[in-house]
């Protein structure tokens, strides 16, 4: 039928060109066939197929085309396919890869299976270490491999979206934004749903300060069968970190780093009022209040018939000013490894320097990490470590005690009317200047980050020695000290826009300083034995037990009535010039916690399966 209109239409459009009769013509040609390739919409989800739980962050892509997309937190996915004949392919990190042809289905439900080269993986589970194939509880795995080749400064980072039902989130957008984990959702009765941070055997309150080039592995532990060796605390998950150890061989030396620009997507800025929209929406609102605010608009923004000349006017954009700037991220690691049998040593140095991208915000990180691994005799050997890191956080940040909020840099107005064209000295107070009063009291988001000045240095030095004794074969005691000590200051400047300041009368400005001290050590001693000549079964205890203890100081000092023009770095300098009205100290008392724990770990050899 198509064939037989081309004469038809050549007929009767004879003054076409003979190219655009041959577009015509293969016009009409394509018309069936793009009716029938029509979108067909496939919903889906993609599971753990030993826990059945939705993994977060798979690859579901349409197979021979780049078409697909990534499963939500809870495994779902929603994908357009362009025939209901297609095939998925559908993969994940450590996890073997499965076709799903659809066959005419709209829904589909995929069970991906782990790979089988990762089932003789050692994986730690807890005061001990497991083969992945003999676990049979719920964990989830990120291999140190792997963390390498994400560009994050933050081991909880490089979690994100790639663990299934581990949900990480951050509470903003500045370099050293709370990092919040939740392990299967919360429902803690202690009213905390984080989880519990191991790194190396010792607790830890965070893991943000563990640089994800010097981690071997992350475990997550998710259910009641896995956590229950570390009793109530483990309520909510436990994330075990394991760094790396030392290495027999030559020594080498390795490098690991990278450096990336960032600046803010254009695709993510929000659409604001222009000039001349925003002041014909403030003439109208003027409108439906009072004549007299009809008037007092047009003393600082003119006319009515004026208002068109804003067309022309230039705005000032505050999301361009407060995040627009163009930052270098960078992140470098040197490590040393090696040694003989009987001795061997590791030292890895890390320096990560992050820009914000919100004016004044930045993080800097300096680590040292250390290990030594000597046999003092065939059953008996020492292993000590150590872990300094030094952190300085610049900005105030935007969520919390922050005086500036994300909002600033969309409702602040983008015109100031007729006070814009003047030349206004706002450092000269003058009361009967209304255009000065009324540029004095808007608040300039920029000079608002400027005012609300934050830094934090953070130093924390974790030591480690430990001692592991080969009793008689298939026997083996080890006892381990761990000692950490941090070292927090916290220095906050307001300025005189602050809302911490003009509540004093003044503009003057004011500044406080916390100090604080943690000390914490843990003693563990555990024997574990495995049984031999059970035939077909096998059999191993672990018993141990634990003495931990925390405690700390700190004190605080607020001090104000410094001038206006003072800056931060001035203040801090100079506090005894300042009006002291607060000053406090504390001494905490220490929380000390003695355990008893056991695990016994039963299976038939696979052999006999």
């Amino acid at each position: 039928m198509i064939l037989r209109m081309i004469p038809l239409l050549k007929g009767r459009f004879t003054r076409l060109p003979g190219k655009a009769m041959l577009l015509l013509a293969c016009g009409f040609l394509l018309l069936p066939v793009l009716a029938g390739a029509q979108q067909v919409t496939v919903r889906g989800k993609v599971t753990d197929a030993s826990s059945g739980e939705g993994i977060p962050g798979a690859n579901v892509v349409v197979k021979g085309t780049t078409t697909g997309t990534i499963t939500n937190v809870d495994g779902d996915f929603t994908l357009s396919v362009p025939t209901s004949n297609a095939t998925l392919v559908v993969t994940f990190i450590g996890y073997a890869s499965q076709e799903v042809p659809l066959a005419g289905r709209t829904t589909v439900s995929v069970n991906l299976e782990p790979e089988t080269t990762q089932l003789d993986e050692i994986i730690a589970v807890g005061y001990g270490q497991a083969r992945r194939a003999d676990f049979t509880g719920s964990i989830a795995t990120i291999s140190g491999n792997e963390l390498q080749k994400i560009p994050v400064a933050s081991a909880a980072d490089a979690l994100k979206g790639r663990m299934p039902g581990v949900n990480v989130l951050t509470t903003d957008g500045s370099p050293d934004a709370e990092i919040v984990i939740r392990v299967r959702g919360g429902g803690s009765v202690t009213q905390d749903n984080s989880p519990l941070y191991v790194v190396d055997g010792f607790i830890v309150n965070s893991i943000r300060d563990i640089p994800p080039t010097d981690i071997t592995s992350i475990n997550v532990l998710k259910d009641a069968a896995a956590t229950a060796i570390y009793g109530a605390q483990a309520a909510n998950g436990v994330v075990l970190i394991t760094t790396r150890k030392p290495v027999a061989g030559k020594v080498s030396v390795t490098y690991n780093g990278y450096a990336q620009l960032k600046t803010l997507p254009r695709d993510r800025k929000l659409e604001v009022l222009s000039p001349y929209e925003f002041v014909m929406a403030q003439y109208e609102y003027a409108r439906l209040r009072s004549d007299a605010d009809v008037r007092n608009f047009e003393k600082y923004f003119g006319k009515y018939d004026d208002l068109e000349l804003y067309q022309d006017k230039k705005p000032t954009d505050w999301q361009e000013e407060l995040f627009g700037r163009t930052t270098l991220s960078q992140l470098h690691n040197v490590s040393l490894s090696g040694g003989n049998e009987k001795t061997r040593i590791s030292l890895s140095l890390t320096n990560n320097n992050d820009e914000g991208l919100l004016v004044g915000s930045g993080y800097r990180r300096n680590v040292i990490n250390f290990k030594l691994s000597q046999e003092i005799a065939a059953p008996l050997e020492f292993e000590a470590s150590a872990r300094i890191t030094d952190t300085r956080v610049d900005g105030a940040g935007t969520a919390g005690g922050s005086q500036l909020r994300v909002k600033d840099a969309i409702t602040t107005r983008p015109v100031n009317g007729i006070a814009d064209e003047l030349d206004i000295d706002l450092s000269q107070i003058d009361s009967s200047d209304d255009y000065q009063s009324f540029l004095s009291s808007l608040i300039n988001p920029l000079r608002l980050a400027e005012d609300d000045w934050r830094q934090r240095n953070t130093r924390s030095y974790v030591l480690n020695a430990g001692l592991s004794w080969d009793i008689v074969e298939r026997l083996t005691a080890k006892t381990t000290f761990t000692t950490e000590t941090g070292y927090d200051e916290r220095l906050r400047y307001y300025g005189p826009l602050t809302s911490q300041s003009r509540p004093e009368g003044s503009s003057l400005t004011m500044g406080t300083v916390s100090e604080e001290k943690d000390l914490s050590y843990r003693w563990i001693n555990t024997l574990n034995y495995t049984f031999a000549n059970l035939g077909i079964h096998q059999l191993d205890f672990l018993l141990g037990h634990e003495i931990y203890s925390r405690g700390g100081k700190g004190s605080f000092v607020r001090t104000e009535e410094f001038r206006e023009s003072m800056r931060p770095e001035e203040l801090f300098a100079n506090m005894a010039l300042g009006k002291t009205v607060e000053y406090s100290s504390y001494e905490s008392t220490e929380s000390n916690r003695l355990s008893f724990f056991g695990r016994a770990n039963y299976q038939l050899l696979e052999k006999y399966l």
